[in-house]
């Protein structure tokens, strides 16, 4: 006598389209779609093109700027770090007093050294002063500098773990000066 399971046995249909959902799933999570960096492969590739036969393999690449590494270099562009104004009512101080704890001249970085926090460090660049407005760049640790919009007297940027107030943006002496508030 011979022992037989009492479970039904799948149809033969079902397991050949659960076998194949499976293989569609497996085959879309090794794909990933291209992204801003990766270009696709119906993109035009100054480097993969043909030359038209007049240069040879290993030759100098005129179609871009080369890393060394074999891929084109190119520069992601970064919005300016946003400006949050002054609240209503505020009463801003005398404009070129002093009273900021950091400041910077026009073509200089902000004195004295913001303080390190988790271990990053950021330094604030006084790129230009436009009437009541300072143009700054702020410089991460990592060596990444970004544009900070116009800012000006009273007004706040979150610049990564800090945030800093500008306290004046003084014309005549090309000054900008700013506290830390947190």
């Amino acid at each position: 006598m011979s022992a037989r399971s009492t479970l039904p046995r799948p149809s033969v249909a079902r397991f050949a389209g659960a076998l194949f959902a499976v293989t569609l799933l497996a085959a879309g999570c090794g794909e990933s779609s291209p992204g801003p960096e990766q270009p696709s492969a119906s993109s035009s590739d100054t480097s993969a093109s043909s030359d038209g036969g007049g240069a040879e393999a290993g030759g100098s690449d005129a179609g871009g700027a080369s890393d060394g590494g074999g891929q084109t270099a190119a520069g992601v562009p970064q919005d300016p770090y946003p400006v949050t104004p002054a609240p209503e009512g505020f009463a801003p101080p005398e404009a070129c007093s002093g009273e900021g704890a950091y400041f910077g001249k026009v073509g200089s970085t902000a004195t004295p050294e913001l303080p390190e926090r988790a271990g990053e460090t950021l330094t604030i660049d006084v790129v230009g002063i436009e009437g009541e407005d300072a143009q700054l760049t702020a410089t991460l640790g990592d060596g990444s500098a970004r544009e900070v919009e116009a800012v000006t007297l009273g007004e706040t940027v979150t610049i990564d773990l800090w945030t800093i107030s500008v306290t004046s943006v003084c014309g005549d002496t090309q000054q900008v000066e700013f506290d830390l508030i947190n």
